[in-house]
């Protein structure tokens, strides 16, 4: 028996060493959002649009896969490049699996277009797809579909509706990368 807890305590020794402490830092995405857009969904001219644009974001408190987050975020987007938008606000990431979470967010936009500057708006988003937590460093693998509602108060009032993919920068990058490495690395 005395050789089976020295085994035991060796182990849970060793084991304590080994492990190290569970931390929660600051995980940060930036994706390449892509779709279409039904500009002024409510009013009579109704008309549908490319949309292109860019997303980042940090999200806080979260330690694995399976744990809620929030943080901030920042998107520039356009549709089919007759306006520009320029937003911010709060995302909160609920997991429904540990693979495929929710992501919530709303904030504020500006709209430079349409033959006015700078309009201010409000909007939001629901984004559903993979968001990896990251163990070894500081930025974490995030995509999926998404649809956001883009409203603007000011007389005329327009409500915006995009519907698209948001798609991780590190993976775009991911073809240039292995061309750079066979280029350096060919004899």
């Amino acid at each position: 028996m005395g050789a089976r807890r020295t085994c035991a305590a060796l182990a849970a020794a060793v084991l304590s060493a080994w492990a190290s402490a569970a931390k929660a830092d600051p995980q940060t995405s930036i994706g390449l959002t892509i779709g279409g857009v039904v500009r002024d969904e409510q009013g009579a001219g109704a008309s549908g649009a490319f949309h292109l644009g860019a997303r980042g974001d940090v999200l806080l408190f979260r330690s694995r896969n399976s744990d809620m987050a929030v943080g901030p975020y920042v998107d520039a987007a356009t549709a089919s490049f007759h306006d520009a938008d320029l937003g911010g606000g709060l995302g909160w990431l609920v997991p429904m699996t540990e693979d495929f979470p929710l992501l919530l967010s709303a904030g504020g936009f500006a709209r430079d277009g349409d033959g006015r500057s700078w309009r201010p708006g409000l909007e939001g988003t629901l984004l559903v797809g993979p968001r990896s937590y990251n163990f070894h460093s500081w930025y974490g693998l995030a995509g999926g579909l998404f649809v956001q509602t883009r409203w603007l108060p000011q007389s005329p009032s327009t409500v915006d509706v995009v519907i698209g993919a948001q798609i991780d920068v590190e993976i775009l990058a991911l073809p240039f990368v292995f061309a750079w490495q066979s280029l350096t690395h060919a004899s």
